[in-house]
């Protein structure tokens, strides 16, 4: 059995919420260095994780690889 994942929000540019589902914080740290490679020092300070959020969001997994849609188990 998979661990639950973690929800995440950040903002880039500031003040456009952005939202994204990850095992562990780690792992939505790497995916947002991967995202946004000349601007980490503006984008990582918004990150926070969240209880929950609305209906859109990514999922990434231990490597902040984004999940498809489809690959994503139903809760």
């Amino acid at each position: 059995m998979t661990p639950p994942l973690l929800k995440f929000r950040y903002e880039y540019p500031p003040g456009e919420a952005h939202f994204l589902e990850a095992p562990t914080a780690e792992a939505a740290v790497l995916f947002l260095r991967r995202t946004y490679p000349h601007n980490p020092v503006d984008v990582l300070p918004t990150l926070r994780e969240i209880s929950r959020w609305p209906a859109f969001w990514k999922t990434v997994d231990a490597q902040g690889l984004v999940v498809p849609d489809n690959a994503k188990p139903r809760s």
